[in-house]
C-alpha cells in the first residue's frame, strides 16, 4: 500500500511540475536582444561605411575630370622663350627671344563640345552610382538586421525548447522511477536535448558571422559585435511600392539600366566625335614680344603676330570612315544591350512581386499551422499527463511546434528580404522605416 501511495505521489508531483512549468514557455519570446536599433545602425553606416567613402571619392575624381574638359572651350595663354644659334651658308644668327602667346581653337567640327558632353554623362553616371551605393549600404544594414533578428529569435526558441525538454525529462524520470514507463522515455528526451544543444552551437556561430558581416558594412575597425541588435521580427506585409511604379522608374533609377543608357549616350557622342574628323578646324593664334622663328631672332621687342589657321581634311586613307562605322556599330550594340537588360530587369520585378504574393500566402498558412500546432501540443500535453501518450508523442508535438514557429519566423524574414530586393531595382531603400520607436521597431 505504501509503495502504491509513493507511486501516486511521484506521479502527481511530476504532473504538477509539468503543468505549472512546461506551459509557461510554449510561446518563446526574443529576450536576448541588444541595444542597437535599426535607426542607430543606419546612422552609423552613413558616417562610417567604407563603400560609401570609396564611391564618393570616385565621384569627386570624375567630377573634377569633367571640369577639366571645360578647358577645351577656353583660350590657352602661355609665355614662350628660346635661345637660338643658326648658320645657313655664310649667314649666321644667334640670340634669345621671349614673348606672350595665345592659342584658341575656334572650331573643330564639334569635337570639343561632344567630348565635354561625354564627360558630363560619365559624371552623371558616377553620381547615380554614388546614390545607388548609399541605398545599397542601407539595404545591407536592413538585411543584416533582419537576418540577425531571425537568428536571435531562433536561438531563443531553441533555448526555450531545451528548457521545456528538460522539464519533460524530469517528469519522464519521475514516471520511470514510479514504474509507469521504461528508460526509453528518458532516452527520448536526452536525444532531443543533444540535437537542440548542437543547433544552439550552430546558431551561435551564425550570429557571430552575421555580426562581423554587419561590422564590415558599418566600417568598424573592430569586428567584435557583442552588443547585438534590438527589435523583433514582427509580421509586416505592407508594400509601399507597386509593380507599376517600379517598372515605370526602372530606366531612370535602376543602376544597371542607367549605366547602359549612359553607354548609349556616350556611344552617340563617340560617333559625333569621330565624324568631326571629316570637318575643317579653325584655330586662332597670337603672339607679342621678342619673337623668333626657326631661322632667326627678331631684335625688336614690340613685334606681334596674328594668325587664323584653317585646316580642311582631304584624305586619310579611309581611316576616319572606318572609325565612324566602328563607332556606329558600337552604338547599335549598346542599344541592343539596353533592350536586353531592360527586359531582364523587368522580368525580375515581375518575379519578385510574385514571390512577395506567395510569401504573404504562405505566412497566412503558417499562422494557421501555428495555431493548430499549439492546439496539438496542448492536447498531447494533456494526454501525456494522463498517461495516454508516451515520450515520443510528447517530443514529436514539441518538435512540430518549434519547427512551425521557426518556419513562421523564416517566412517573415524572407518577406522583408524580398521587399528589399524590390527597392534594389530602383536604387532605393524603405524610406518608411526612417523613424523607430524605443524598442527598435518601425512605426
Amino acid at each position: 500500500m505504501g509503495c502504491f501511495l509513493k507511486k501516486i505521489y511521484f506521479t502527481f508531483f511530476g504532473l504538477f511540475i509539468l503543468g505549472t512549468t512546461i506551459g509557461i514557455n510554449v510561446f518563446a519570446n526574443h529576450s536576448n536582444e541588444g541595444s542597437f536599433t535599426l535607426q542607430q545602425l543606419l546612422n552609423e553606416a552613413e558616417e562610417g561605411s567604407l563603400e560609401i567613402k570609396e564611391t564618393e571619392n570616385v565621384y569627386k575624381s570624375i567630377e573634377f575630370e569633367h571640369n577639366s574638359k571645360l578647358g577645351l572651350m577656353m583660350p590657352e595663354l602661355l609665355i614662350e622663350g628660346a635661345l637660338l644659334s643658326t648658320k645657313y651658308e655664310d649667314e649666321s644668327a644667334s640670340g634669345n627671344s621671349i614673348y606672350g602667346k595665345a592659342k584658341w581653337n575656334l572650331y573643330r567640327g564639334g569635337k570639343d563640345i561632344n567630348q565635354i558632353d561625354k564627360s558630363q554623362f560619365n559624371s552623371r553616371l558616377a553620381k547615380v552610382r554614388l546614390e545607388a551605393v548609399k541605398a545599397k549600404v542601407y539595404r545591407d544594414v536592413f538585411r543584416s538586421y533582419y537576418e540577425l533578428l531571425f537568428l536571435l529569435e531562433s536561438f531563443d526558441l531553441k533555448r526555450n525548447a531545451i528548457e521545456m525538454n528538460q522539464e519533460q525529462m524530469t517528469l519522464g524520470k519521475v514516471k520511470k522511477n514510479s514504474g509507469f514507463t521504461s528508460s526509453v522515455d528518458v532516452i527520448e528526451f536526452e536525444l532531443r536535448e543533444a540535437t537542440l544543444s548542437s543547433d544552439l552551437k550552430m546558431l551561435t556561430q551564425q550570429i557571430a558571422e552575421k555580426s562581423k558581416e554587419l561590422s564590415i558594412i558599418l566600417g568598424r575597425n573592430n569586428s567584435d559585435f557583442s552588443n547585438l541588435v534590438k527589435g523583433h521580427l514582427i509580421r509586416d506585409t505592407t508594400m509601399e511600392l507597386t509593380k507599376g511604379e517600379v517598372i515605370e522608374h526602372l530606366r531612370e533609377k535602376n543602376v544597371t539600366l542607367a549605366a547602359v543608357q549612359t553607354e548609349i549616350q556616350i556611344s552617340e557622342k563617340n560617333v559625333e566625335i569621330v565624324k568631326s574628323n571629316f570637318l575643317p578646324s579653325v584655330d586662332f593664334e597670337a603672339a607679342y614680344g621678342k619673337l623668333s622663328s626657326e631661322e632667326r631672332i627678331f631684335n625688336g621687342n614690340d613685334n606681334y603676330m596674328f594668325a587664323l589657321k584653317i585646316s580642311v581634311p582631304i584624305f586619310s586613307g579611309f581611316e576616319t570612315l572606318n572609325q565612324v562605322k566602328s563607332a556606329q556599330f558600337r552604338l547599335l550594340a549598346a542599344k541592343a544591350v539596353a533592350t536586353r537588360q531592360y527586359l531582364s530587369v523587368a522580368a525580375e520585378v515581375e518575379n519578385e512581386f510574385l514571390k512577395l504574393s506567395i510569401l504573404n500566402d504562405r505566412l497566412n498558412i503558417e499562422e494557421k499551422n501555428l495555431s493548430k500546432a499549439e492546439e496539438y501540443y496542448k492536447i498531447t500535453l494533456g494526454e501525456y499527463r494522463r498517461g495516454i501518450k508516451n515520450s515520443p508523442d510528447m517530443v514529436g508535438a514539441s518538435e512540430r511546434l518549434l519547427l512551425v514557429k521557426i518556419r513562421n519566423l523564416e517566412y517573415r524574414k524572407e518577406y522583408y528580404l524580398a521587399k528589399l530586393k524590390v527597392y534594389e531595382f530602383i536604387s532605393s531603400y524603405p524610406n518608411r522605416y526612417a523613424t523607430y520607436d524605443a524598442s527598435g521597431l518601425p512605426h
